[in-house]
């Protein structure tokens, strides 16, 4: 089976069984101690992974197994685990509701980002980052250092563009990289809920209308 369709099952797989309460004994065992027992990082400059989409977690998981996906991280862990192992943290993590803690985040470079995510961004990580789309991950509420540190990678060629993404940076400054992801750091995780619109009480007609 190919990579890619095989990737396509686990991720059906994962879906079926998100939203697992406890973390399994692999994640325990090898990855809690810088991802956290539900998904937030537990170290500096690590990614939050707390409701991260299944499909991108398993191309992540991957991608560092076969070294395509750099990590200063020595003995990483995926190197040495199994695809069903593997498969196992992609599911606990995506089904993970935790919530991710609230981030300074500069206000100018904030509004700065905004401008940059409606023109560059949004087609991939729609909804402010909430959700992903063309392998797009979801970025609302990211680790921001983390973010910085693999725009990067991004522009330094350590790390592969994914798919579109080459044509979002062309074009793009140090200070807008920086700012889109001031942008994606400073967004809530999860939609506040929208105030209900009230309704218009319907005009009484008069009980003897003027013929």
């Amino acid at each position: 089976m190919e990579a890619k369709a095989l990737l396509a099952a686990l991720f059906c797989a994962a879906t079926a069984h998100a939203g697992a309460a406890d973390p399994p004994e692999i994640v325990q065992r090898t990855c809690v101690r810088c991802h956290g027992d539900n998904g937030v990082a537990a170290v500096p400059d690590t990614p939050h992974l707390d409701g991260q989409l299944a499909s991108y977690l398993l191309d992540a998981l991957d991608k560092h197994q076969k070294g395509k996906l750099p990590t200063e991280v020595p003995d990483h862990v995926p190197a040495r685990l199994s695809l069903p192992e593997l498969t196992a943290i992609a599911e606990f993590y995506a089904g993970s509701k935790a919530s991710r803690p609230k981030q300074e985040a500069d206000g100018q470079k904030v509004a700065r980002g905004e401008v940059v995510f409606r023109n560059r961004c949004e087609e991939c990580h729609p909804d402010n980052g909430r959700e992903g789309d063309k392998d797009g991950p979801r970025l609302a509420a990211q680790n921001l250092p983390y973010m910085l540190k693999q725009i990067r990678l991004f522009v330094s060629g350590k790390r592969k563009f994914g798919f579109l993404q080459d044509e979002a940076y062309k074009g793009l400054s140090d200070a807008d990289l920086e700012a889109v992801a001031h942008f994606f750091a400073a967004q809530d995780q999860v939609a506040p809920p929208q105030p209900k619109k009230k309704k218009r009480k319907k005009a009484e007609e008069p009980e003897n209308p003027v013929k």
